[in-house]
């Protein structure tokens, strides 16, 4: 849920409450989840990391033959103004580029327009519940598998969501706040809007993204915190019967920055409390994303 707070949205330069937001119905957004997004978290007027999530977007938006006409410093000041309009003390705002309006609701991109679209939503930062993360998430290895790279690469963070919304009600089904997906080959690769950690000994391993996730930017600074602080971490293959077996499991993303988990297809996680090394690891995160925010 969301904090009490002031929800608005900038659409292409034009500023206006959430409530009042408008898009045509011939979007192609709208229609197809044609479109990528980032989702950046801001503290006042300070974002964190805003340069690699706008980074990201682009890469996202190339690799689905999408061109951003706006420059970074462009989106820089929208987003600038998004926030400020809202006036929150934390802000979630999500940055989504369309292909545009069509001319026709019709998949073949002859029909799509040659004017991109935008739309920023700037909404209070949500509220964790209230039992994290001092006794941490329960989470579902679900039996829905992730999308397959050669269908829609998980690393593209687009508009279409299908799969992670189908495998999160899946894990809701069984009482569980999150779900773990496997690849189709069997292999971890993340939750429905997170990356995954897993703890063995001193040992910190997450999924290569060749498994089929999102290349997270909270993952890539836990990498960087791993190497500067020579850290027993990498990525490597890991299947279902390495989590199973993990003394602790973590989540990493923008929103709930790390998250442990501590209940497993309705089992404890170690002992079924946060574990040292994800309370470390915490601790060195928002220390480096404070010290980075702009």
């Amino acid at each position: 849920m969301s904090a009490a707070g002031h929800c608005y949205c900038n659409i292409n330069g034009e500023l206006l409450p959430e409530s009042e937001g408008r898009v045509s119905v011939l979007d192609r957004g709208f229609l197809f989840g044609d479109s990528v997004y980032e989702v950046v978290r801001a503290k006042g007027e300070r974002f964190y990391f805003l340069a690699p999530h706008l980074d990201r977007l682009r890469r996202s938006a190339s690799s689905i033959w999408l061109e951003i006409p706006w420059s970074d410093e462009e989106l820089g000041v929208e987003c600038a103004r998004t926030i400020q309009a809202a006036g929150n003390e934390e802000s979630y705002l999500r940055i989504i580029v369309t292909r545009g309006t069509g001319t026709a609701p019709n998949i073949d991109l002859a029909f799509a327009s040659e004017t991109p679209s935008y739309v920023l939503l700037a909404r209070p930062r949500p509220v964790p519940p209230k039992h994290f993360p001092d006794e941490g998430l329960h989470a579902w290895i679900v039996d829905r598998r992730r999308t397959d790279r050669r269908t829609m690469d998980p690393g593209v963070k687009s508009g279409n969501y299908l799969n992670n919304i189908m495998g999160l009600a899946e894990a809701r089904r069984h009482g569980a706040e999150t779900a773990l997906f496997l690849n189709p080959q069997g292999d971890l690769t993340e939750a429905p809007t997170s990356n995954v950690w897993i703890v063995k000994g001193k040992e910190i391993l997450t999924p290569p993204l060749r498994s089929g996730l999102l290349s997270g930017i909270t993952r890539k600074v836990l990498l960087e915190l791993g190497k500067d602080h020579g850290l027993a971490m990498e990525e490597r293959v890991l299947v279902e019967l390495d989590v199973r077996e993990a003394d602790e499991i973590f989540l990493s993303s923008t929103n709930m920055d790390i998250a442990p988990i501590t209940m497993l297809n309705g089992v404890p996680v170690g002992d079924g409390e946060p574990g040292p090394i994800t309370r470390e690891i915490s601790r060195l995160y928002l220390e480096r994303a404070e010290r980075d925010a702009c």
